[in-house]
């Protein structure tokens, strides 16, 4: 330690090199003394140091950013398919009434205290899905708050799927499938009442929704149902959550997948 303070000292003693030109802006630098390696000259003025210091830090957060975007674009279930056309940008609002305005300002209020969500029903074909999609994709992009959308069908079957993988090389069990989903910051069950109903499903299913509601999650769902079939499909416990934890947004009833295509 004290060899170390005696080298210290010796090179304070040392005499400062002369100021060089800031490769920036051209004014002198002065040379700064950094401990164990004495005197240095330096490439850029304090001026100019700050403000190419300010620089990179914003190129790492956005760079970072990105990252954190594509990221959790990659998980989401939104980017495969025409799934992945899908934004508000490229969604006609004249073709989906209310329905546009209600999501794109859900969207765009979304933050990580919110707690409530949306429930649009309306035939098939009516703009549900893509006004989903689109919501994750501005909340992902936006807001860099992870989103986990699934089609109900693709949600069970990956759970049913744990039952019959060898346990030797199951990555997850049900319950951690189940709580994948229920810990998601935003979860979009897609196309909900598609599925067969059995008590199997109805128990999964209030289960992920029921643990949300406990830690206060919001949750959108699309459906051809109702509330009402939406109960007589399932049953008044699933119904009771999602009217609770969801504003009813109605789609028109018309093809839209059809009025987009008409030239």
């Amino acid at each position: 330690m004290e060899k170390i303070e005696t080298t210290i000292k010796e090179k304070e003693n040392q005499p400062a090199p002369a100021p060089t030109a800031c490769r920036r802006c051209g004014s002198l630098a002065a040379p700064k003394f950094i401990t164990l390696l004495g005197w240095r000259q330096q490439d850029h003025c304090d001026t100019c140091g700050a403000i190419i210091a300010e620089e990179r830090e914003k190129r790492e957060m956005e760079e970072h950013r990105k990252m954190t975007i594509e990221t959790y674009l990659a998980r989401s279930g939104i980017v495969r398919g025409i799934l992945a056309q899908m934004t508000l940008e490229n969604f006609n609002p004249q073709l989906a009434g209310k329905a546009y305005d209600i999501a794109k300002e859900y969207a765009e209020g979304f933050g990580r205290e919110t707690t409530s969500g949306l429930m649009l029903y309306g035939k098939a074909g009516s703009g549900k899905t893509h006004l989903a999609v689109a919501i994750a994709r501005h909340i992902i992009e936006q807001k860099q708050i992870q989103v986990r959308f699934a089609r109900v069908v693709d949600l069970l079957a990956e759970i049913r799927k744990t039952f019959n993988e060898n346990e030797q090389y199951r990555t997850e069990n049900e319950s951690d499938l189940i709580q994948r989903y229920a810990s998601a910051p935003l979860l979009i069950i897609d196309d909900l009442g598609a599925e067969k109903t059995t008590d199997w499903v109805r128990q999964i299913l209030y289960q992920i929704i029921d643990e949300r509601w406990i830690e206060q999650k919001p949750i959108i769902v699309t459906s051809n149902l109702n509330l009402e079939e939406l109960e007589a499909r399932f049953e008044e416990r699933i119904a009771s959550r999602v009217a609770g934890m969801c504003r009813l947004v109605e789609s028109r009833d018309y093809d839209y997948r059809i009025k987009k295509s008409t030239p």
